[in-house]
């Protein structure tokens, strides 16, 4: 199956410009958090979740000029709120992209496991 890859938020992309400019390594991708919001996503002005709950390690694969970003949000951790957005973020707490999605309740045994896919 195809994965679309979703636009970095314009903050992501000024820290990458000036990591290049300066030749500085740019944060570790290293979180992704899950909320409440249907908010559209705006790359241009977003830097945070709408209505973040929750923030789980990721996983990271690079395949080509192509990063996944996994990780796995259990209902435990949903805590009973409904999943709307999921964002990924680094280190240092830059936002790099947001999805918006269908509505999604968790009952307390389950796993939900998101991946947002970079192409740079």
């Amino acid at each position: 199956m195809a994965q679309q890859a979703i636009a970095v938020s314009h903050t992501y992309r000024h820290q990458v410009a000036l990591a290049a400019a300066a030749g500085t390594a740019i944060p570790k991708t290293a979180w992704m958090a899950f909320g409440r919001s249907d908010r559209p996503y705006e790359p241009e002005t977003d830097f945070a979740l709408g209505d973040e709950f929750v923030r789980v390690p990721v996983t990271t694969q690079v395949d080509g000029p192509t990063l996944i970003a996994s990780g796995v949000l259990t209902g435990e951790a949903a805590g009973g709120n409904t999943l709307r957005e999921v964002g990924v973020f680094t280190a240092d707490g830059t936002l790099m992209g947001r999805r918006v999605l269908a509505p999604k309740s968790f009952e307390p045994d389950t796993e939900f496991e998101v991946e947002l896919v970079f192409e740079y």
